[in-house]
């Protein structure tokens, strides 16, 4: 009898140890429903940017999150391929049960990310431009001063030729390399910048490569996104390629790559997500003549 009181006296406290603290990266007020289901009851809202508490995650129903250029899985463009939704990517949400006003209700998972938003770009007072914030300095602003830096010059074909690396390490195992490659200043050529953010989760890689970017301070006023929730997501602005190559062009068979890219005229820019026992490798790349 006296064990048995002991384990019920317990109860109480394992469940509040279970129960963690997430945030809203949705970039709009995040509604909590009464059932995991975005048509039943709303009962609240979070805040963007504001924290909640997770009682855990409901794997039974998905919530559908379409990663793909803008959103836009309707409209086909000529210079993209014939049959867009080939190349759009579901991102199959959990939905999360949360601690909301004292009651408990639910929200898509994937507009939750494990550590808090930062605002590391200014907003623009005017129509004036404002320049975007190198990703060294984003990730400065989230992720402190780094431990270590590198610069390292790589081959040249030329002697005009730009071609260097530089590598940052940071506490808590985040890692960034970024390479430039042009053919003289100002010429063609492109950059790779590759981050490892260790443990995150698929869809909180994708949202914090979004925020570092500024991605939503701009998108074409044609497309309509296809998403049921406007959320950072509407911002995405790649397609999705579900065949994978290695530098000598084989096809690459892995579950673990998720690659997207869109090419126009004069350029092109892509992103790829490798999952990892331990996180997730984000290369985020852009180039052109």
């Amino acid at each position: 009898m006296k064990y048995l009181l002991i384990f019920v006296l317990l109860l109480p406290f394992t469940g509040i140890a279970q129960i963690k603290t997430w945030y809203n990266w949705k970039g709009f007020s995040l509604g909590v429903f009464e059932k995991p289901d975005i048509k039943s009851r709303q009962i609240g809202s979070l805040p963007a940017g504001s924290k909640v508490d997770v009682v855990a995650f409901n794997k039974a129903k998905f919530f559908p999150i379409y990663l793909c250029y803008y959103g836009d899985t309707i409209t086909t463009r000529p210079e993209q391929y014939t049959n867009n939704e080939k190349h759009v990517y579901t991102l199959q949400s959990d939905w999360a049960k949360v601690r909301y006003n004292n009651k408990e209700g639910y929200v898509p998972a994937a507009f939750l990310v494990h550590i808090p938003i930062k605002r590391i770009h200014k907003k623009k007072a005017s129509d004036e431009y404002t320049p975007d914030l190198p990703i060294i300095d984003a990730l400065k602003g989230y992720l402190g001063k780094p431990l270590s830096y590198k610069k390292q010059q790589l081959e040249k074909q030329d002697k005009n030729e730009i071609h260097f690396s530089e590598t940052y390490t940071f506490n808590a195992g985040y890692t960034y390399k970024a390479v430039q490659q042009y053919m003289e200043e100002g010429g063609a050529g492109g950059e790779v910048h590759t981050i490892f953010l260790p443990g995150f989760q698929l869809h909180e890689a994708v949202l914090f490569l979004l925020e570092l970017q500024n991605a939503s301070s701009y998108r074409p006023k044609e497309v309509k996104s296809f998403n049921q929730l406007k959320s950072q997501y509407d911002y995405f602005s790649w397609w999705y390629q579900p065949v994978n190559y290695d530098d000598e062009g084989n096809e690459i068979k892995t579950s673990n790559i998720y690659n997207f890219q869109y090419n126009s005229e004069g350029g092109g820019t892509g992103v790829k997500f490798t999952k990892k026992k331990d996180g997730v490798e984000v290369e985020y790349s852009f180039g052109g003549c």
